[in-house]
């Protein structure tokens, strides 16, 4: 597979050479293909390196250089700058010929990867070693400080879950990767009764994003059920695996039957994160943390919204019952001018006589009515 690939590489390059005229330096470009370290590139080396190498190191570089060699020595590049450097380029239809070249080989490259499948259990090491802007995660490189929260959850036995990077890998380069949470259920006596998953967003390589995007998700969404022998499996991007397989074959009904929802069925179990947390991380799914110290997908009791990218949270907006001393969501509260006083539901009525709110503390029911009264318009009855 590899020399096939290198020749495409090659034999694009010789057609270019009917039509565009060769730069100077043309001739010392010597073993071009695809780049070890990054197979989404090419790579090559000059001559004027080769004897260098063997001047200096006593390495030979021959007509079939080895893997190594072309990861130790090989400069790899874009197949867009190696052309550039082969060839001069000076009217509109040889400039159109080469971008022709460059995104024909770029397709097939892309198209042809070889890729495995990994788990990576050191959530917060795989953020902060992950290089930045290649896939679109604002927490990529981040500190690893900022983690803390994945490590504390897998730590925290008595939450029964677990969470860990998974993905495809080509070489070193990371295609896809998301969060595959795990839920476990026991029975009395501690033995498992069942196993409930949640693949979280996958993040694509940037290089893969037009041309690869939903057949990765797809791709992934089946080996983890595979792997991990998981016949229901809910996905967050449940809607561009579907996308997928429609388009593919025309036929959604058993997928639909393996992902139903695009939401995780469980809660995760923080408690005493406090204690051990300090900075926390961008979340996709579960990103709300409330007084009871679960982390979950429900924003209605959250304290702790963590969609931030700089490793602090968003305190939820929450107002303070000036009758009952409960912290109450702004969308539960009401402000009575009557009383000039923020009030829960509980602690607050509404007058109808007067169009307004009012502590219930301060008000009187009429049974014959069936409304309130406050007391202020007793007393001057």
């Amino acid at each position: 597979m590899k020399t096939q690939k290198q020749n495409i590489i090659l034999d694009s390059i010789n057609y270019l050479k009917i039509f565009l005229p060769l730069h100077k330096e043309f001739n010392t470009f010597k073993h071009i293909g695809q780049a070890i370290s990054n197979p989404l590139k090419v790579s090559y080396i000059s001559q004027g390196k080769i004897n260098g190498i063997a001047e200096n190191t006593g390495v030979k570089i021959g007509n079939r250089p080895t893997d190594e060699q072309r990861n130790k020595y090989f400069t790899a590049t874009s197949i867009e700058k190696l052309l550039k450097k082969l060839f001069v380029v000076k009217t509109s239809d040889e400039s159109k010929k080469m971008y022709d070249v460059v995104n024909n080989i770029d397709d097939y490259l892309k198209q042809n990867l070889e890729y495995k499948y990994f788990v990576d259990t050191d959530v917060s090491g795989f953020y902060s070693n992950e290089p930045e802007n290649y896939n679109g995660s604002c927490m990529a490189g981040k500190p690893e400080s900022y983690f803390k929260l994945y490590d504390y959850i897998n730590d925290c036995s008595r939450n029964n879950v677990s969470v860990k990077i998974v993905g495809f890998k080509s070489k070193d380069i990371i295609l896809a990767r998301g969060l595959l949470w795990c839920k476990t259920y026991r029975d009395a006596l501690g033995g498992i009764t069942a196993k409930a998953y949640f693949l979280d967003r996958i993040y694509i390589h940037n290089k893969l994003q037009n041309s690869s995007f939903a057949k990765l998700q797809f791709e992934l969404y089946q080996t983890i059920r595979k792997f991990y022998k998981v016949d229901l499996l809910r996905a967050y991007n449940k809607t561009q695996i579907e996308s997928h397989i429609l388009n593919k074959y025309n036929n959604t009904e058993k997928f639909i039957f393996k992902c139903k929802f695009c939401r995780p069925s469980f809660a995760v179990n923080v408690e005493g994160y406090e204690d051990k947390i300090n900075h926390y991380p961008y979340m996709d799914t579960f990103r709300y943390i409330d007084e009871s110290e679960v982390l979950s997908i429900d924003e209605a009791d959250a304290n702790k919204i963590l969609d931030q990218t700089d490793g602090h949270y968003t305190e939820a907006e929450k107002h303070c019952c000036d009758e009952c001393g409960d912290y109450i969501d702004v969308d539960n509260s009401v402000y009575s001018e009557l009383d000039d006083q923020t009030l829960c539901l509980d602690c607050s009525v509404y007058i109808d006589e007067r169009g307004e709110h009012a502590n219930r503390s301060n008000t009187y029911y009429n049974d014959y009515s069936g409304s309130y009264h406050h007391e202020d318009d007793l007393s001057r009855a």
